[in-house]
C-alpha cells in the first residue's frame, strides 16, 4: 500500500469513528437524559470524539502527529476498549433485549470501542510507547471510580431508572457492597486494565509498522 492511500484510510477511519462516537453520545444524552453523562461509557465516547477531532485538525495543520500524540491515543484506545469489554462481560448479561438491541447501545459499546482498537492496530506507529505509559493510562478509570462514588455519596442524585440509584454501576455501589467491596472491584478492573494495556503495548512495539504518520 502506498503512502497516500495509507494516509487517506487512516484519516477516514478516525473520522468515521469520531462520527459514530458523537452520534452514539448524543443519542444516549437525548434518549436517556443528560444525567447519563455520569456513565463511564458516555464519558469515554466523548473522549474519543474530542481526541480524534484534535488529531484530524492537527494533521490538517501540521501534516503529522508527534510521538506524544501516538502515546496519548494509546491511552484513549485502552480507555474506550475498557468500555466495550466491561459492558460485554459484566453489564450486557443484566440487560433486557429491549435495552440491548438499540442503535445507541451498539454504537457506544461495540462499534466505537472495537473500531478504535482496529484503527490503533492498523494505523498507529509502533515503538512509540514508554514502559510506564500503561500505569499513566490506568489513572483515568481509577479517577473515574473515585470521583463517581464521591459524587454519588455527596449528591445522592439517581441516574434515571438505574437500579443502583446514584451509583453508575453495580460494582461502584457502596450501599450494596460497602467501600471495601467497591475498592476490590475497582482494583480488580484496574489490574485487568493494566495487564491489557501492557499486552497491547508489547504487541505494538513488537511489530514494524508504517512510518507515514
Amino acid at each position: 500500500m502506498n503512502k497516500e492511500v495509507f494516509l487517506k484510510l487512516s484519516l477516514i477511519s478516525k473520522g468515521v469513528i469520531a462520527i459514530c462516537a458523537l452520534v452514539g453520545f448524543l443519542m444516549e444524552m437525548f434518549l436517556h437524559g443528560w444525567h447519563s453523562i455520569r456513565y463511564y461509557t458516555n464519558q469515554s465516547n466523548l473522549l474519543v470524539v474530542i481526541f480524534l477531532i484534535y488529531l484530524l485538525l492537527k494533521y490538517r495543520k501540521e501534516g503529522h502527529w508527534s510521538q506524544w500524540d501516538i502515546r496519548l491515543k494509546g491511552g484513549m484506545t485502552v480507555a474506550i476498549l475498557l468500555t466495550g469489554l466491561v459492558y460485554h462481560f459484566m453489564l450486557a448479561p443484566l440487560k433486557t433485549p429491549e435495552e440491548f438491541w438499540t442503535i445507541e447501545n451498539f454504537l457506544v459499546h461495540y462499534i466505537v470501542p472495537y473500531g478504535a482498537l482496529l484503527d490503533w492496530a492498523l494505523f498507529d506507529k509502533g515503538h512509540c510507547y514508554k514502559w510506564w505509559d500503561p500505569f499513566v493510562w490506568t489513572i483515568l478509570p481509577l479517577a473515574y471510580a473515585i470521583i463517581s462514588v464521591a459524587i454519588a455519596l455527596i449528591t445522592r442524585i439517581p441516574i434515571g431508572n438505574n437500579p443502583d440509584g446514584p451509583f453508575p454501576y453495580f460494582f461502584l455501589n457502596v450501599d450494596k457492597y460497602g467501600i471495601l467491596g467497591v475498592i476490590q472491584y475497582s482494583l480488580g478492573l484496574a489490574a485487568a486494565f493494566l495487564v491489557g494495556s501492557y499486552v497491547l503495548v508489547l504487541f505494538k512495539n513488537g511489530f514494524k509498522t508504517k512510518k507515514y504518520l
